[in-house]
């Protein structure tokens, strides 16, 4: 049987999200480089830029996070 403290310790839940939203990130990205220039707004620009800063901050809250008392043991 798996402990829970094991489990917890692979982070599957964090990274499947960080999965999720790798995916999310690369659609949007094609949708985004996909559109003419002459088409793209200021409005379109604003969200590609929330939207990537939405992806780097988690991965940095993801990178940050975790189990500290295994840190020792590497």
């Amino acid at each position: 049987m798996l402990a829970p403290e094991i489990f917890n310790r692979w982070r599957v839940f964090p990274r499947l999200i960080a999965f999720y939203m790798a995916y999310m990130w690369n659609c949007f990205n094609t949708y985004f480089f996909s559109i003419p220039l002459t088409e793209q707004s200021t409005t379109a620009l604003a969200q590609y830029g929330l939207i990537t800063a939405t992806f780097v901050g988690f991965a940095k809250f993801y990178m940050e996070t975790g189990d500290k008392s295994n840190a020792k043991n590497i």
